[in-house]
């Protein structure tokens, strides 16, 4: 054989020596990027945008104001809740009173048929050895009988006071659950950041018009930053929570970063779907088919000033 094949072949099996003795202990990928997490803020009342306090790429902490909708209507919402909660407290009070009354009309009637029963008792007796007539005491047998009726109708007026008042206090706390769901409306109609973070891509403008679950502003976590590295299988499988790697961010090249592994993914998709919840990694790069990869997670122990979600990383690490 040639002296210059066999150079060539000692070169090819010094590189594929190399290549894969550094594979053994050393893992590397440039299939990273950086993630975050992406906050969609939607409005959970619908109407037009009055106020939009933030612009572009803005920073912001976790509460600052976003933008509002028109509270107008909310607030007309508020105010006729207001009043039908007055106006079924009135109701009730008019039930109350009532009740008030008809009991006091029970205790006159009750004396009444107590003083009727003596009277009847009374007669019945004379009766007996003729000192009144037959027609005495009938006469106040019906009378008793009449203050007898009088207190049934007494109990049955306040039975039903009852039940009205019953259904009044119902209304009430109907009519102030409706004004608590329209209070809870109106505040609604103030959106606010809810973790710290920067505004992108935003184009809302007053004048929009504001759907329920419709978002309206995206916000990009600022206490969320990680990085994503799809390794292969081989890899990936060997690798254990806490691992020390090194990040390099294309964003700013000339240092590597130190982070650990946070995380091995369990499962990819193996078809892409508009909607899923396992990721899905392309097996592809430039038409050349790659082995399956899992996605690795990895944490920043040091990060620089800004980062940029979707922006290009490589980590490398000790296996």
């Amino acid at each position: 054989m040639p002296k210059r094949a066999l150079l060539a072949l000692g070169f090819v099996g010094l590189v594929l020596l190399i290549y894969y003795g550094l594979g053994a202990v050393v893992a590397y990928t440039d299939d990273a990027y950086v993630q975050s997490d992406f906050v969609a803020v939607a409005p959970e009342v619908a109407g037009p945008v009055r106020t939009v306090y933030v612009r572009d790429d803005q920073p912001v902490r976790a509460g600052d104001p976003l933008a509002e909708i028109d509270p107008r209507p909310f607030d007309l919402a508020v105010a006729l809740k207001q009043a039908r909660v007055a106006e079924a407290q009135a109701v009730t009070a008019v039930k109350q009173a009532e009740a008030a009354a008809l009991t006091a009309d029970l205790r006159a009637a009750e004396a009444a048929r107590a003083l009727a029963q003596v009277d009847d008792d009374r007669f019945a007796a004379l009766a007996g050895d003729g000192t009144v007539s037959r027609a005495d005491l009938d006469r106040a047998t019906e009378t008793l009988k009449s203050a007898q009726d009088a207190v049934a109708a007494a109990k049955g007026r306040i039975a039903v006071n009852l039940r009205e008042a019953a259904t009044a206090q119902a209304q009430v706390a109907v009519a102030e659950a409706e004004l608590a769901v329209a209070r809870y409306d109106l505040s609604r109609t103030a959106l606010a950041a809810p973790v710290p973070g920067f505004v992108t891509n935003l184009s809302l403008r007053p004048g929009d018009f504001a759907r329920v679950g419709t978002p309206l502003i995206g916000l990009v976590d600022d206490t969320r930053w990680r990085v994503v590295a799809n390794f292969t299988e081989s890899v990936a499988a060997g690798l254990t929570e806490g691992m020390p790697v090194r990040v390099w961010l294309d964003a700013t090249p000339g240092r590597l970063y130190r982070g650990h592994v946070r995380s091995v993914g369990r499962g990819i998709a193996r078809h892409p779907g508009a909607e899923q919840l396992l990721p899905y990694v392309k097996p592809t790069t430039d038409w050349i088919r790659l082995s399956r990869r899992l996605p690795v997670t990895i944490g920043l122990d040091e990060r620089p000033a800004r980062l940029f979600m979707g922006a290009d990383a490589r980590v490398v690490l000790m296996r």
